[in-house]
């Protein structure tokens, strides 16, 4: 415990003061400074019979960025990236976030004319190299060396000044029960750790990358209140290249064992995620894109234990069916209908359209869904499709609008009831820059 506190009092110190001497860093005198913003809208309505009223939401966050650049020579640069933010949505007045802070720098020619050395310092966005198992925003360092036979990259970061309404970090039970608390202040304090190497093109041009992704969390649980901790690794292997021209694959395999934590009790698991997909683009059928994959994530049953990703997802676009025991097969096909156009604003438009079909894997684990009228038997969780349109109408204002439907699995072979009806979703986003 005495050891869990003072580590966690020296992580924040350590980040708070690094981000203090960031932002102070990025106003000073640099060769070349620049500045801008962003504001983004979504607003989206959920229709379902089985909802006592339509499920709105309307978000709008406005952010400023400020960029720092120092040059020492042409083969040394440094970067520095600060964006706060404020948000407002339709059930909080206002949200005051600190996106980035992060100092950004990039070395080349050491040990070679093809060696490459970059950095990042601070507050930023870390994903492994699938964007499944982890993709957040960290307080911490991510270096990365290329050399003309490998890619190595060594990352650590803490999330435990993450503000608690972004974090979307909802691993265990006790994360779950705070994500809704609004008297607190930070989201859930876990240090993370990531590694992975990289060796491009080693056969028919294929990339293989190993990695190990590993995850503590630095709270003390509350026997009492029945707060649980999760530890988990993650190693995995991936495998990624062109196959033909224009076609493309990517195959990857992890094997998570975690440690949960209640009281006196521990619970151990080994979980597995395996994924495939093949993407093929024809930029002469009007830039034409089609992908194909799946992607098979255990949950806990006789034979089977849970796979827990760090960041929180869902198995689909309109279900809120989490990323856990489902198995899942996607195709989609993209294409930019007036591609040949004179006009940039329509030739931009694009449409892409989706299915995905996605089962549970183990049938003792009910179907974590809100909403979920739960069966007990079938494995089919339903069948999705959505159509969304994107356009940007100038370099600086874009729009997109996705319509979509959720089919349950119901009957003998469902995961659902007959009373889980099917779900509508539409949602917009408009984006502006300056």
């Amino acid at each position: 415990m005495k050891y869990l506190n003072e580590l966690r009092s020296a992580v924040h110190r350590t980040v708070a003061i690094g981000i203090t001497l960031l932002l102070v860093a990025a106003v000073l005198p640099a060769q070349e400074l620049t500045w801008g913003g962003t504001v983004d809208g979504t607003g989206s309505a959920r229709f379902a019979d089985h909802l006592d009223e339509t499920d709105t939401a309307v978000s709008v966050t406005t952010a400023l960025w400020l960029r720092s650049l120092v040059e020492a020579d042409e083969n040394a640069s440094m970067v520095f990236d600060i964006q706060p933010s404020y948000t407002w949505t339709d059930e909080r007045a206002y949200l005051v976030d600190l996106d980035r802070a992060v100092a950004d720098f990039r070395v080349s020619g050491l040990g070679g004319p093809s060696t490459v050395l970059r950095g990042k310092v601070g507050r930023f966005s870390a994903a492994d190299a699938t964007g499944t198992i982890l993709n957040h925003t960290i307080d911490g360092t991510d270096l990365a060396l290329s050399v003309p036979l490998l890619r190595a990259r060594v990352a650590m970061g803490f999330t435990g000044l993450i503000l608690n309404p972004v974090s979307n970090i909802r691993m265990s039970v006790t994360d779950n029960a705070d994500s809704g608390d609004d008297e607190l202040f930070f989201g859930p304090p876990r240090l993370i750790t990531l590694g992975e190497v990289t060796f491009p093109s080693v056969l028919l041009r294929q990339s293989v990358t190993g990695a190990l992704i590993a995850q503590w969390d630095l709270r003390n649980a509350d026997e009492d209140e029945g707060e649980d901790t999760l530890n988990s690794s993650y190693y995995g292997l991936r495998i990624d290249g062109p196959i033909v021209q224009g076609l493309f694959q990517d195959v990857g395999f992890y094997l998570s064992p975690s440690k949960r934590e209640v009281g006196d009790e521990t619970e151990r698991d080994v979980g597995m995620l395996a994924s495939a997909r093949l993407r093929y683009f024809r930029p002469d059928w009007n830039s034409s894109r089609i992908s194909l994959g799946g992607a098979v994530i255990s949950g806990a049953g006789d034979s089977e234990d849970n796979f827990y990703t760090i960041s929180s997802g869902q198995a689909g676009t309109i279900t809120d069916v989490p990323l856990m025991n489902v198995a899942y097969g996607e195709i989609g096909y993209g294409i930019r209908p007036f591609a040949g156009a004179a006009r940039r604003t329509v030739r931009d438009i694009q449409a892409t359209v989706t299915g995905r079909t996605i089962l549970r894997v183990s049938t003792d684990q009910a179907v974590d869904s809100f909403g979920a009228n739960v069966s007990d038997d079938g494995r089919y969780v339903g069948t999705e499709a959505s159509l969304q349109l994107g356009w940007r109408a100038t370099s600086d204002i874009g729009t997109s609008v996705t319509a979509g439907a959720f089919f349950p699995g119901t009957g003998s072979d469902g995961a659902f009831t007959e009373e889980r009806k099917p779900e509508y979703l539409l949602r917009m986003q408009v984006s502006a820059s300056f």
